[in-house]
């Protein structure tokens, strides 16, 4: 008689899954990652039916916004603008960086298609539009207390994310910390100030 899979938590499959996948990559196998999470190769088909299934939860639990953004995002009114927006975008480099090497394995895996395909099935809505939507959410209750001007909410948001995932796709987030801060500061500089140079006032003669 057929015993019950034994009792293993998701999370501890899915981080052996993300531990190989990081060191091999797509051509890593799904008996290296069953050994790492110390289950057999059954088990691990039992939960997936596909390494490319797997690597499809892993890039869904990695991609999610983490619960100190959501923290974040909840201080409008509290600091300034400026040292919140610091906050969200180094947050946001951090989760941006810990996702890439898994979005990468999969843009250049052999299965590209059908890992995007389990990747967007998996959730009514894909994770980096909850990103967007909690940033929007911060600059909407700025507006609303009247710390803001009236913006269009998801162009910043997008403003924001989009500059993380380009900085941390360049690979010069990992290189210098010094580079990385300026990157914050100037990337904050341009939300809080803009680019254009405040005219200036004619002496009356």
């Amino acid at each position: 008689m057929r015993g019950r899979p034994p009792s293993i938590r998701e999370e501890d499959i899915l981080d052996a899954a993300r531990d190989v996948f990081r060191e091999e990559g797509h051509a890593t196998t799904t008996a290296k990652i069953a050994e790492r999470a110390g289950v057999s190769e059954g088990i691990l088909f039992y939960r997936y039916k596909s390494k490319e299934a797997l690597l499809a939860a892993v890039i869904h639990r990695e991609t999610q916004p983490p619960e100190s953004l959501r923290e974040i995002v909840k201080t409008a009114g509290k600091r300034s603008i400026a040292k919140n927006l610091e906050r969200i975008v180094e947050t946001l480099l951090e989760a941006v960086s810990r996702a890439h090497p898994f979005l990468e394995i999969a843009l250049t895996s052999p299965s590209s298609g059908e890992i995007h395909q389990l990747l967007f099935a998996k959730a009514k809505k894909p994770p980096p539009q909850r990103t967007v939507e909690l940033l929007a959410g911060y600059f909407e209750a700025e507006i609303r207390i009247g710390r803001a001007r009236a913006i269009d909410t998801n162009s910043a948001a997008r403003a924001i994310f989009g500059g993380c995932i380009d900085y941390v796709r360049s690979g010069q987030a990992a290189r210098d910390d010094e580079g990385r801060r300026a990157f914050v500061r100037g990337l904050v500089d341009v939300l809080v100030h803009g680019t254009t140079k405040p005219a200036q006032s004619r002496r009356q003669g």
